[in-house]
Formats: structure tokens, C-alpha cells, sequence
């Protein structure tokens, strides 16, 4: 038995549950825990190759990226502001990827260095931080491959197309790794995020399906062949 698994594991819940008591999230909370108990979901894996040029694209106001500073922070990740409780929920799973220390998180400022977009960098050398942090959904990254996840822009940023120039930029700091290719993973139902992601220069090259039953998790890779990555493309050529 791995006393120390399960002991991490309810040290987990409680966090969550602690978390739910006191921002009142009881709604996505219930449907976190739902999916858990049973689920079949999937997503792609889209990746860009560095090595081809790309136009970075150009959102709806002056961006660049910088690494995330403390004060930051709450500018951009308060779990306590005036927001719904889906977004207090995103920002709460994004502090906790802070907390626990792991990959880079770069964020995207306007002209008044204000965080408008924020999303996190991982190297190859990260693989057994990536896999305990989360639980094994993403593939074993090579040594010539990067991973940016925890992508997130407030309610207040959104509708400016500041995800797919900022992770276009972000996705080049994966160089100084010594990536040549980087990938992300997005939910095949979301749309928006796809299209950010293929503005940014990534398509889709790998199909994911994570089943859960009874709280067991089991994940599935598929590279995905020219057909099919052309049908699941949502800025078609």
C-alpha cells in the first residue's frame, strides 16, 4: 500500500474542501467531484515546431511577456476579488501550481506592465514534477520538447486575443531549454482556446482520452495521422 500516496491524496481533498468552504465554490466543486467519481473526456495535444517561422499575431492591445513577479500575484491570481466562482476557481488550481514551485510562469503585460494573461513553461528536465503535479495527463516530455500549461486571462482581458500572442511569445522562451518543439493540451470541445492555440502556431498532433471511474484515472496518447489533423483544425488553411 502507498501510505504516502494516499496520505498526499487526502492532504489534496482537504485543501480542496477547505477551499470550497471558504470562497463558497460548492457548484464547481460538485461538478469536479462528479467527473471524477466517472468520466471519459478528451482533448488534443497541439504542438509547434520552433524551428518554423511563425508571425507572432497581434492582439487588440500592446503585449509583451516577462517571467511573473510576486507582485503580480494578486493583480492577476487574487483568489478573494469581486470575480464568479468559475474564474475564483481557475485562479485557485493557478495558485496552487505557484505554490508548489514547478515550471515558469511567464505573463503577458499592457503598456502599464498590468498582468493580463498568464501560463506556465516546462522543460523535459521537469518530467517527474510534472507527472506527481498532474497525476500523468501529459505525456513523457523528450529532451528537444517543452509543455506549456495553466493557461489563464481574467474575465477583464478576455475578447482582446491576448492568449494567442502572449503564448506565441511565451512558447519561443522554450528555446532557452533547449526545446525545438512545444506542446499544450486543449479540451476538443473548446473552441476558443483551439483557435487561440492555432493562431499561436500550434496544431493538433496528439489525441488524449482520460477515463475515470471510481476515482481511478486512465490516460490514453494516440498520435493522430494528416486526416485527421486536418479535420481537427478549426482555422482551416
Amino acid at each position: 500500500m502507498d501510505v504516502q500516496g494516499i496520505g498526499a491524496t487526502a492532504a489534496r481533498y482537504a485543501r480542496a474542501a477547505r477551499y470550497t468552504v471558504t470562497s463558497g465554490t460548492y457548484r464547481d466543486t460538485a461538478k469536479r467531484i462528479r467527473r471524477r467519481a466517472s468520466s471519459t473526456t478528451a482533448a488534443y495535444g497541439l504542438a509547434r515546431d520552433l524551428s518554423v517561422p511563425h508571425e507572432t499575431p497581434v492582439a487588440k492591445i500592446p503585449i509583451s511577456v516577462r517571467p511573473l513577479t510576486d507582485a503580480d500575484v494578486p493583480r492577476i491570481l487574487d483568489e478573494h476579488a469581486e470575480v464568479d466562482d468559475a474564474e475564483r476557481w481557475e485562479r485557485h488550481t493557478r495558485v496552487r501550481l505557484l505554490e508548489r514551485g514547478i515550471g515558469t510562469p511567464y505573463v503577458a503585460v499592457d503598456p502599464d506592465d498590468d498582468p493580463c494573461y498568464v501560463q506556465w513553461l516546462f522543460g523535459s528536465g521537469e518530467n517527474d514534477a510534472i507527472r506527481d503535479f498532474f497525476h500523468g495527463i501529459f505525456p513523457e516530455l523528450r529532451a528537444d520538447e517543452a509543455l506549456l500549461e495553466g493557461a489563464f486571462t481574467p474575465t477583464r482581458h478576455q475578447g482582446r486575443r491576448i492568449m494567442s500572442a502572449g503564448m506565441s511569445m511565451i512558447a519561443e522562451k522554450a528555446a532557452d531549454l533547449g526545446a525545438r518543439r512545444v506542446l499544450t493540451f486543449v479540451g476538443v470541445d473548446n473552441i476558443a482556446s483551439l483557435k487561440g492555440c492555432e493562431r499561436a502556431g500550434f496544431l493538433p498532433a496528439i489525441h488524449r482520452c482520460e477515463t475515470r471511474r471510481f476515482g481511478r484515472l486512465r490516460v490514453d496518447f494516440r498520435t493522430m495521422g494528416a486526416d485527421e489533423v486536418e479535420q481537427a483544425r478549426v482555422l482551416k488553411p
